[in-house]
């Protein structure tokens, strides 16, 4: 049996966030992962926030340069789904080299092995019939879509993130999207700017339900726009299978019991943690209610050697967090630095067009725990650049504590807002005021200028005041 500092079971941000801390360190650590949950990256790289964002842009430039803003801009042409599909791949696969696969290479104090990994007992896992003992031990295996048991949902071939990125190898002329979180938002545009009829079912009585209400509001406004159909309020009775298409029999609130048809059905319904194949039991290790691992605000287990980072222990589901994590774990682990997370200063990001962002508390999250907010809530037509390009859809919400003035939340939806947010974060774990940020110069024209002007907005009239007033 070889004996490590760190075994590290899973392959994606958190995995090599940890390994990467650990290297600097000199630990002996042992990476293992199992390609048949995903190939080395995770989800970030094989089917998450890499392929999708080269989907929506290649959608994005085909589709809006066929609608142009401006008279004088008149094209013709189309996009192909299935080469675009194919081009993603083909970029992934150098992503996967060249951010993953090299680096492990590259790692003195970092081995890597290919594998299914399960405990044995707290300290020992099993891979391929060969046992390692880790006096510290990592779980970053993350999550996979969560199956809602809908009737007959599940003898249907219907897609998921994994499956179009990995078997997708036709274009659907429609399809069915059942959830309403930022992957369905995403995948939604995805499909329709390619040419595909979309419906979406979400069963809340909103899209987004994490995130500001009103932002929300008009997201699903621009989307219902562009031609996507978006159902809110519905309960799923049954999925069947039929010659040509699939049915789903859905109760909408309000409009009752309807039959919708599609050629596929596209599930986006939440995750579920990757832990089925782990033997957890062996490594007594705790989970939650739902499934998740349990840790403490220092990433621990009830094991206290043993770690979980990640999409697997729930906490917030984010790229940027799983990496963070990881490495924090790892110094708390053997450094004992008491590392945690503010998730309040966590910004994210849904990348539609156009794009939501937010960053802190909500007007809804303060207001329950206050009972008082000072909130403004500016158009996009504010911003001189969004007008000369003719991006003025969007709000901007910034969510101010009444005595100190200090911002506490800002979202948003708008042009480039993934890429604004970031100022916002700085305000936020900075404890900026409105005025600092007035104080500010920033760059005109930008559309990033919006942030000063909603905090101008709380006591000053932006309709009185000219472009360039600080």
């Amino acid at each position: 049996m070889k004996n490590y500092d760190l075994i590290i079971i899973g392959g994606g941000a958190a995995a090599f966030a940890a390994a990467n801390t650990a290297n600097r360190l000199k630990k002996k650590t042992l990476m293992i992962n199992d390609k048949n949950i995903l190939p080395l990256g995770g989800t970030c790289v094989n089917v998450g926030c890499v392929p999708s964002k080269i989907m929506l842009h290649q959608g994005e430039e085909a589709y809006y340069a066929l609608r142009s803003k401006f008279r004088a801009v008149k094209l013709e042409g189309k996009a192909d789904f299935v080469e675009a599909l194919k081009e993603t791949r083909e970029m992934v696969k150098g992503f996967q080299t060249q951010n993953y696969s090299k680096v492990i290479e590259k790692q003195k104090h970092v081995s890597f092995k290919e594998g299914k990994a399960s405990f044995k007992d707290s300290h020992t896992v099993v891979v391929n019939n060969d046992e390692f003992y880790g006096e510290h031990i990592l779980i970053a295996t993350g999550a996979s879509t969560f199956i809602p048991p809908v009737k007959g949902l599940k003898d249907i071939d219907y897609l998921t993130n994994k499956s179009v990125f990995f078997d997708l190898d036709q274009k659907p002329q429609s399809i069915i999207i059942i959830g309403g979180g930022a992957e369905a938002m995403e995948f939604s545009q995805i499909f329709h700017h390619f040419g595909i009829k979309v419906t979406l079912l979400q069963r809340s009585d909103r899209i987004l339900k994490k995130n500001d209400a009103d932002i929300a509001k008009e997201l699903q406004k621009y989307l219902e726009e562009e031609g996507i159909i978006i159902h809110t309020g519905t309960s799923l009775k049954e999925v069947r299978q039929t010659s040509k298409n699939v049915e789903i029999i859905v109760d909408i609130k309000g409009k009752g019991l309807q039959t919708i048809n599609a050629e596929k059905v596209f599930v986006a319904t939440g995750l579920k943690p990757n832990v089925d194949s782990l033997n957890l039991e062996s490594g007594n290790v705790g989970l939650l209610g739902n499934g998740f691992i349990k840790v403490d605000d220092y990433l621990q287990t009830n094991q206290k050697h043993i770690y979980a980072v990640g999409d697997v222990n729930g906490l917030m589901p984010l790229e940027t967090v799983a990496a963070k994590q990881g490495n924090f774990a790892v110094l708390n682990m053997f450094e004992d630095a008491k590392k945690v997370i503010n998730y309040h200063e966590i910004p994210h990001a849904v990348f539609t067009s156009p794009q939501v962002a937010a960053v802190g508390l909500t007007e809804e999250e303060y207001m329950k725990k206050y009972n008082v907010c000072l909130c403004r809530t500016i158009s996009f037509e504010h911003s001189e650049k969004a007008s000369a390009i003719k991006e003025t859809k969007g709000i901007i919400r910034m969510v101010v504590d009444p005595k100190t003035k200090q911002v506490l939340g800002v979202h948003m939806v708008g042009s480039m807002s993934a890429d604004i947010i970031t100022t916002a974060t700085y305000a936020i774990k900075n404890k900026m005021t409105i005025y600092d940020i007035r104080d500010t110069v920033h760059v005109f024209p930008t559309i990033s200028e919006i942030i000063k002007k909603v905090a101008q907005s709380f006591d000053q009239n932006l309709d009185d005041m000219a472009c360039c007033v600080e």
